[in-house]
């Protein structure tokens, strides 16, 4: 019987996805190298029926477990849903799960397989990071699914990025922020994360829970026909009103339902001293408080929206009939 208690703190799970070859493997080994062996157990989907990144990750790891033969999005899913019960509600829990996916996945399986929680909430997601390969991200948009994997992002790691120069790196920022503004965008080399105050997963991790990049520039490029794939900003100077938001997030965010990667806003709510912090994946909306605001700061609301088939226009004038009234 699992004996993790219903009042304990749940297991976090991290994602990490990215499309073929992108560099996830040297990512997560990185990462691993710099923990201790038992405090991360590992769940590694792969495409085939022979798992090759399973093999290079365990000796980094006291427990990992292989999903070969099918990605986790369908007839895995379950399979997947198992193992992080048990992993999760053990009698000595792991500090953190980390899954792979398979790079031919989409995480909406791996993401609705999390959101669920075990039996008795044993785990949580912690945050998704998408790797994409710097030196070919002029080729995402040829991959729908390279761009879904974007859009589910909390940070996207570019990895490769020392074999490019200053502006090279600057374009593929601009790109994945063109499909995901809500991500926090770091660069790697060989795995190792190489930007300031960003250089190990967790801070990136925290980066990504705490701030929302600037508002991305429009990408100079047409878009693909069959591209559809997009991320909306949104703005308002000074503060909005709690009960307009929560009927912007309910009628006119909800109406997208099905569509949706991701959602976060950070935002000036009138009467509220605190930060209010909207994190959603898919359809699944989470709330929390983060600093408070400084008596100096300007108070500003900002909020992106990531799916397919958006209203860009509709949104904007239903986030800017949020504003509190003065």
């Amino acid at each position: 019987m699992p004996s993790h208690a219903p009042d304990s703190t749940p297991v976090p799970v991290t994602v990490v996805t990215g499309f073929l070859g992108a560099g996830k493997t040297t990512l997560v080994n990185r990462w691993l190298a710099g923990v201790a062996r038992g405090d991360i157990a590992v769940v590694v989907n792969e495409h085939g029926n022979v798992g090759i990144d399973g093999a290079l990750l365990a000796a980094r790891v006291q427990t990992l477990v292989e999903i070969a033969g099918g990605c986790i999005c369908c007839t895995t899913q379950g399979e997947l849903v198992r193992a992080l019960a048990d992993l999760a509600s053990g009698a000595t829990p792991p500090k953190r799960i980390l899954v792979e996916t398979s790079g031919a996945a989409s995480p909406a399986g791996v993401l609705r397989a999390i959101a669920a929680g075990g039996p008795s909430g044993a785990h949580v997601l912690d945050g998704v990071i998408t790797v994409v390969d710097a030196s070919r991200v002029d080729t995402l948009a040829e991959h729908d699914l390279a761009i879904e994997q974007i859009g589910y992002a909390d940070a996207v790691v570019l990895s490769r990025s020392d074999a490019m120069h200053a502006d090279a790196r600057t374009h593929a920022t601009d790109v994945v922020r063109t499909h995901n503004g809500a991500a926090v965008v770091a660069a790697a080399a060989r795995g190792e994360l190489t930007d300031a105050g960003l250089s190990t997963v967790e801070a990136l991790l925290e980066r990504a829970r705490e701030e929302l990049p600037a508002v991305p520039r429009k990408p100079s490029g047409p878009r693909t026909a069959q591209h559809v794939y997009e991320s909306v900003s949104l703005s308002v100077e000074g503060e909005v009103d709690g009960e307009r938001f929560a009927d912007f997030m309910e009628n006119d965010v909800g109406r997208f339902a099905g569509r949706l990667f991701r959602t976060k806003g950070i935002l000036a709510v009138a009467g509220m001293d605190e930060r209010m912090i909207v994190q959603g994946v898919a359809d699944l909306v989470e709330v929390t408080f983060g600093e408070r605001w400084r008596e100096d700061e300007r108070r500003t609301s900002r909020f992106v929206v990531v799916g397919f088939a958006l209203d860009r226009e509709a949104l904007a004038s239903a986030f800017d009939a949020c504003r509190a009234s003065t």
